[in-house]
């Protein structure tokens, strides 16, 4: 199938009206031409005004009709890119505003006020998912995990991108875990194992494990982390992560010990 780009689908649509008045058969001619060949030039600019009174209304229509469609189709084109460029610049905004907010927690009224705008005002685009994903954030920061829970729930709804949507799921995990719904937050993760977030869903995994009493599970899925996180182009040392290795093992080396 071949695939046409919007800029040029308006004119196709043009095209094809144009070329429908045109080639329009005469359902009184079997021959179905527009002017017949005549003898004299007096009769062909007879046949001519008799094409023009009987199809020159439709001929305008369609033409009016394509250009409408033309300009319409730019026009909101022209939209959409508009309010793309306003919503990049709002979220520009929110991300040095955030970046302040990490880095001393000044900043955070600003950034709350951002977030809230590019959600309300621009909820259809992914600036409005990106800005929920941050609302979730500050509200973890001020342990309003109910709130949390909303705005990923509510990034979700929206049918987000595949890149959205792994990083709201774990997200949401994450404030499951912390609200001690450990079922409905490994069943997030049982759906994350293959993305991004490999080394995440593993040590969160621990996490939930070790939380419901199961130390073994809970070795083995930090040891499944660390292996991860090696493998990564760009290994990142977790201390958190190894001391929870680290204690457990101390723990069953111990309990070995012991029998």
């Amino acid at each position: 199938m071949v695939k046409v780009s919007n800029r040029w689908l308006p004119w196709l649509i043009c095209l094809a009206l144009f070329l429908k008045i045109i080639f329009k058969r005469d359902e009184t001619s079997r021959r179905g031409n527009l002017v017949e060949t005549y003898r004299t030039e007096e009769e062909q600019i007879e046949a001519i005004k008799r094409w023009w009174q009987e199809n020159g209304k439709s001929t305008v229509f369609g033409i009016a009709l394509a250009l409408t469609i033309v300009f319409g189709w730019k026009g909101w084109q022209g939209h959409q890119q508009d309010q793309a460029a306003e919503a990049s610049a709002i979220f520009d905004n929110l991300l040095v505003a955030d970046a302040a907010v990490q880095r001393d927690g000044s900043s955070l009224a600003t950034a709350q006020h951002l977030a809230d705008t590019l959600k309300d005002r621009f909820a259809g685009l992914s600036y409005g998912q990106f800005a929920a994903l941050y609302k979730a954030k500050y509200a973890v920061r001020a342990d309003d995990y109910a709130a949390a829970r909303a705005e990923l729930e509510w990034v979700l709804d929206q049918g987000p991108s595949v890149q959205i949507k792994a990083q709201a799921e774990m997200r949401l995990a994450q404030v499951l875990y912390s609200e001690q719904e450990y079922d409905q937050a490994a069943k997030y993760l049982a759906g994350l194992a293959d993305t991004g977030y490999a080394v995440e869903v593993a040590e969160l995994q621990g996490d939930i494990a070790f939380a419901q009493g199961d130390k073994a599970a809970a070795l083995a899925a930090y040891q499944r982390a660390r292996s991860l996180a090696r493998e990564q182009e760009a290994p990142v040392s977790n201390a958190m992560l190894e001391m929870k290795i680290n204690d457990l093992s101390a723990a069953a080396v111990a309990v070995e010990g012991a029998k």
